[in-house]
């Protein structure tokens, strides 16, 4: 199993470090946050849409007719209430070069395997504890 500390820092700032690398997460100012990183909503979309270019640069890799430059992963989501959760995500892969038709069901294919998506789709068990 792996794991991540995440130290709280203050107002609505937490530390996340995971490896050798800090996530900060915080809220905007109009919230009482310092606004001095991506809200944990941000930082969770920010997960799915670079899991999903992660998968096209692995599905472009074994076909280099595909060309990465300038590729975009473009995200847009809603909330939901009852409960509040974020209840629709929209992402958008554009690769400027295109993609050549033969490929574009298997590249969507790849996309939507990313294991960001598939755990959103499959729910993990969360079990949550107080020290």
């Amino acid at each position: 199993m792996e794991t991540m500390i995440i130290d709280y820092s203050g107002g609505y700032k937490f530390r996340a470090r995971a490896r050798s690398h800090e996530i900060v997460s915080d809220q905007p100012a109009e919230k009482h946050g310092e606004d001095t990183g991506p809200t944990p909503p941000e930082l969770f979309i920010s997960s799915l849409g670079t899991c999903i270019g992660v998968y096209a640069v692995f599905f472009a890799e074994k076909h280099p007719e595909i060309s990465l430059e300038g590729m975009k992963v473009e995200m847009e989501w809603e909330r939901s209430d009852n409960p509040a959760r974020i209840g629709t995500i929209r992402a958008k892969v554009t690769l400027p070069g295109g993609v050549p038709e033969r490929f574009r069901d298997a590249l969507h294919r790849s996309v939507e395997a990313c294991l960001i998506h598939n755990t959103i789709t499959h729910p993990p068990r969360v079990e949550i504890g107080l020290g």
